[in-house]
């Protein structure tokens, strides 16, 4: 019979998983042995409990084909062994960034499905523009797909970091081609083709290719052809895209015809689909917003609106805001690349916009318009009733967007005696 006080046993006034702790850190009656990691340091634990926690344990302790002596387990650090068996004893852990990958690694061999699921949601909540692709990667390797989707979103939100960050050189395959194939990649063709040029030269570098526009285009393979090259801005396509030489000569003049005449060839590997960063489209506007003062010509009344403009890059031009009337809400519009007519519409609806006064005319079927530098775009409006218009603005104003400057223009000679309106009376451009 004990002779201590009852308040010397470790065991009084301990939780079970306190007592485990207990009984795994001092190793009392352990009956298996483990040498982990590198330096083969011995650790010891528990049949029963690993047994009852683990399917792996079980076969590995009992029965006929259970090992016998020390089992060496090299893979795993001895520091990542020790939480991954503590929380065997417990059912507790502290996650970290540092040891979480390590831990999920051990819990995915032992198929530990609980603790895998508490590293899932460890890492979707810490998710970061440093640390996206990295467990993108993880949950690529592991199959955690609810945590590969988190991924996904994540860096689909927020792309310029990760797809400059070192991680993303060193992913696979299938999760460079999960992120740049994606519709919702929030971020230009110029920087998606950029990213996987940095890639392919890591992956020749790992595979110990010269980096070359052959060998790019090999570890590439259909990556290549994830990037929207027919929206891409043509003058980084014709002075980066082209001089890489990595697309073939055939797709390089597909993508240059598309530019003018958007058609796809059948067959083609070429993707034209715009991502949502290029299907949203923004405001320039021309001249102050507010109708009131001394912006608008007071009793000026016109059958035509329109505007002159050039630009300093390319962009795309897919509407434009006009003057709304409920007696009048279709127009018909013309538009010239300096004396050539580019686009023509007898009959658009003009949608009204939280102004009562202003409604938006987007070109039909999608459309868009290339706009390029060393060009005058003429926008004509024709509308069915007279009514007062903006006030004129001034020939050399600019604005921005992007990247590119907006210059008011006089139209081209060719339609200056043509138009039979005054100039610069559209409210805005819709770009993107």
């Amino acid at each position: 019979m004990p002779t201590s006080s009852p308040s010397s046993y470790w065991q009084v006034g301990k939780t079970l998983s306190e007592c485990f702790d207990h009984v795994f850190t001092s190793g009392i009656v352990s009956d298996v042995t483990f040498l982990v990691g590198e330096e083969m340091e011995r650790i010891s634990a528990h049949k029963l409990v690993l047994m009852s926690r683990s399917p792996v344990f079980y076969p590995m302790l009992e029965g006929p084909m259970a090992e016998k002596g020390d089992i060496p387990i090299p893979d795993i650090s001895d520091e990542t062994f020790k939480l991954f068996l503590r929380y065997l004893y417990t059912d507790s852990i502290d996650l970290t960034l540092r040891n979480v990958v390590p831990v999920l690694n051990a819990a995915r061999k032992y198929c530990v499905d609980i603790l895998v699921s508490h590293c899932e949601k460890f890492l979707a909540s810490n998710l970061s523009s440093d640390n996206a692709c990295l467990f993108l990667e993880q949950a690529h390797v592991f199959v955690l797909d609810s945590l590969k989707s988190d991924c996904l979103r994540f860096i689909d939100e927020n792309p310029t970091a990760a797809l400059t960050s070192e991680a993303f050189t060193d992913l696979c395959v299938g999760c460079v081609t999960s992120i740049t194939e994606s519709d919702n990649l929030r971020v230009t063709e110029n920087n998606v083709y950029e990213a996987i040029i940095r890639w392919a030269e890591a992956e020749c570098a790992r595979q110990n290719l010269e980096i070359t526009p052959d060998n790019k285009r090999k570890v590439l393979g259909d990556i290549l052809y994830t990037v929207r090259f027919s929206v891409m801005d043509i003058d980084f396509f014709l002075k980066e895209v082209c001089h890489h030489n990595l697309l073939p000569a055939e797709y390089v003049v597909q993508i240059v015809n598309y530019q003018h005449h958007p058609e796809k060839v059948p067959g083609s590997k070429l993707n034209h689909t715009e991502r949502r960063i290029d299907r949203t489209k923004q405001r320039v506007w021309l001249f102050a917003e507010s109708l009131q003062g001394p912006n608008i010509v007071g009793s000026e009344l016109a059958d035509f609106e329109s505007v002159a403009f050039s630009v300093s890059h390319s962009i795309r031009l897919i509407g434009f805001g006009s003057l709304y009337s409920y007696r009048d809400n279709t127009v018909k519009v013309v538009i010239y690349e300096n004396n050539e007519v580019v686009y023509k519409a007898d009959k658009i609806y003009r949608v009204k916009s939280e102004s009562d006064d202003i409604g938006e005319v987007l070109l039909k079927d999608s459309e868009c318009i290339h706009l390029k530098p060393g060009n005058v775009y003429t926008i004509t409006v024709k509308k069915s009733h007279g009514r007062m218009c903006y006030s004129k603005g001034a020939v050399g104003d600019t604005f921005q967007f992007k990247h590119a400057m907006i210059t008011i223009q006089t139209p081209a000679d060719a339609l200056q005696n043509v138009l039979g309106h005054n100039i610069n009376q559209v409210p805005y451009l819709l770009l993107k």
